[in-house]
């Protein structure tokens, strides 16, 4: 090893130069395929993803050892050189550093890892990998309606964690509030409707209930917060004479869609045998249309006139 150092000191510049771009391409091509074979061997996938991101860092780590043993020698006259163009540097790359910045960010604060649900800014999806200065997202919503994914993969500069909010869904309390309205006529049964919906809701995420006071304890631990009602509610208000309930429950954020699609069937067969005493509102009329502009008959010219008056 000390003969290896002795014979890199006694490189000149050039030869250094071609050493490190030469040293860099087998330590990347080593790492590349280690990235592609050694994963395999773990059956788990986010095991598979942690020894994949491993060896990716270990690369990195290895190189910038390489150049580190290589230019030994000078990096002391370049510590001069280095400290002047510093700043410039630091403005040049001042987009990469501040994502390297909020890529650390992201590891020690632990805003969110891979697999966590999370919106940032007005794109949301699932995490499906951290990198040094993106991340990528596997996106929800948009086009798509409720919380299935769009098919959009979207990659997300680190340094926006620095700058604004991260909504996390799958951190600490892993549930949220959901509601749902549906609309009755005024001479439905009141009371009936309201009890009627607020059995269907109880017995819809009856199963929920149990798992969202648990994640209400575990998340308490950490925050600070009153305990929120946890069973569902009903709320009404008449609007444009139709009797209009808002139905509210907690959910699991990954069951939203699904949730509403079970809510609506069991009304919908509510409805059904209820013999008339429930009746849907009709749809929203639409707006009444303006009458067409009246179109002014142009003025006869003088002589039009004075032919007319002949006739």
């Amino acid at each position: 090893m000390t003969d290896l150092l002795k014979h890199a000191d006694s490189l000149s510049l050039l030869a250094k130069c071609v050493a490190a771009v030469g040293g860099i391409l087998l330590i990347h091509a080593a790492f590349r395929l280690l990235e592609q074979t050694l994963p395999r061997r773990f059956g788990r996938a986010d095991s598979r993803y942690k020894v994949r991101k491993f060896v990716v860092f270990s690369g990195y780590l290895v190189i910038v050892l390489f150049l580190a043993i290589l230019f030994e020698d000078r990096l002391g006259r370049l510590s001069l050189v280095l400290g002047v163009a510093g700043a410039g540097v630091a403005v040049a790359l001042q987009d990469v550093l501040a994502s390297i910045a909020g890529a650390f960010s992201i590891g020690f604060s632990r805003l969110y890892s891979v697999g966590d649900r999370i919106q940032i800014g007005d794109t949301r999806g699932d995490v499906i990998d951290i990198g040094l200065l993106r991340t990528t997202l596997m996106e929800t919503g948009s086009w798509v309606s409720g919380d299935l994914y769009n098919g959009r993969i979207v990659r997300v500069p680190n340094s926006i964690v620095l700058k604004g909010s991260v909504f996390n869904y799958s951190q600490g309390f892993q549930f949220v509030w959901d509601e749902i309205k549906v609309v009755f006529t005024i001479t439905s049964d009141c009371q009936s409707a309201r009890e009627m919906l607020r059995r269907v809701a109880e017995e819809a995420i009856g199963e929920y209930l149990g798992e969202a006071r648990t994640s209400w304890k575990a998340a308490s631990e950490y925050y600070q917060g009153e305990n929120p009602p946890l069973e569902p509610t009903v709320a009404l208000v008449v609007n444009a004479g139709y009797l209009d309930f808002t139905v509210s429950y907690i959910i699991h954020y990954t069951k939203r869609t699904v949730m509403k699609d079970q809510l609506f069937s069991k009304i919908v067969d509510e409805v059904i045998q209820s013999k008339g005493r429930l009746e849907w509102a009709p749809p929203a009329t639409a707006p009444a249309t303006q009458p067409p502009a009246l179109i002014a008959a142009p003025t006869p010219t003088r002589g039009a006139a004075k032919a007319a008056e002949s006739h």
